[in-house]
């Protein structure tokens, strides 16, 4: 399976004293992820599904990417939210391998990613850190999985 791990753009500071879960995509994360969208858009093929974390600035990247890369609808998955273990989200990723999805984008946080990252590449978790808005891909497979790439919204 090809994953994309995208991580959302850049939202309203924690400072503000606003619940997490609510904070809102600022104009440079909406700038950030129409940049995304566009390379997205010129550069891959779209997924066969486009999975997200519920918290809102999440959603919102994965929807500029629907919108203006014209990849699938997002679809909220809870295993994607803050904290989520990574065997937890390991065993959604296999689920979704072994009913047959060859391509998925999953539009998440740190440290989630990285530590998503680091054990699908065998590695330790800190030796990755995922820019905002950033976009990595990685081939699974199911005994070992390979990083393609991993680009910051910088490079775009």
């Amino acid at each position: 399976m090809l994953l994309y791990l995208v991580r959302h753009a850049t939202a309203q500071d924690r400072r503000l004293g606003l619940p997490d879960p609510s904070r809102h995509l600022v104009d440079k994360g909406i700038k950030q992820s129409l940049k995304l969208a566009e390379f997205c858009q010129q550069q891959l093929q779209a997924p066969e599904l486009v999975l997200t974390s519920p918290l809102v600035r999440a959603e919102q990247t994965a929807m500029l990417l629907h919108q203006h890369a014209h990849w699938p609808a997002p679809q909220k998955q809870a295993w994607l939210i803050i904290d989520t273990l990574p065997e937890v989200q390991l065993k959604a990723l296999t689920d979704l391998m072994q009913r047959g999805v060859g391509t998925l984008c999953c539009v998440g946080h740190e440290p989630d990613i990285s530590a998503l990252l680091a054990l699908l590449l065998r590695s330790e978790a800190g030796h990755f850190y995922i820019k905002k808005a950033s976009i990595t891909a990685i081939d699974i497979q199911p005994q070992h999985a390979v990083l393609l790439w991993s680009l910051p919204v910088a490079l775009l």
